[in-house]
């Protein structure tokens, strides 16, 4: 195997390990694998966990207080992930519905690696 592919391997592997030690964390929300990731997305959160970009109606409620940046409390819509910092969305997910989860019937009610999926499973099985 030639060294530039072994280092990609080897980051590939990396950046899997750290989303699917994430991917507890975010089990009860759900992508929808049939999209690109930046496909309508509101908001990046960026490696640090800091708000990198967000649309400008967005911007417009977190001036009116509507929305809490640090906390997430008030907003519903799609976030982007950015995990390594090159402001392009590696994986998105979607914060709607009660509870800001869509329905687990929904998640798991249909193929893994098309539409509407649960985090874990597309990770899971989807992500190689």
């Amino acid at each position: 195997m030639k060294f530039t592919s072994r280092i990609a391997l080897a980051g590939f592997a990396v950046t899997s390990s750290i989303v699917l030690a994430a991917a507890p964390a975010l089990a009860h929300e759900c992508v929808n694998a049939s999209k690109p990731a930046a496909a309508g997305i509101q908001l990046i959160i960026g490696p640090t966990g800091e708000v990198a970009w967000s649309t400008p109606g967005l911007e417009n409620r977190f001036a009116h207080g509507l929305v809490d940046p640090n906390t997430g409390e008030g907003f519903h819509g799609l976030v982007g992930f950015d995990f390594d910092g090159d402001g392009v969305v590696e994986f998105s997910t979607y914060i709607v519905g009660p509870e800001d989860e869509i329905p687990l019937l929904a998640q798991f009610n249909g193929p893994a690696c098309r539409g509407i999926t649960n985090v874990g499973v597309y990770f899971s099985e989807c992500v190689s």
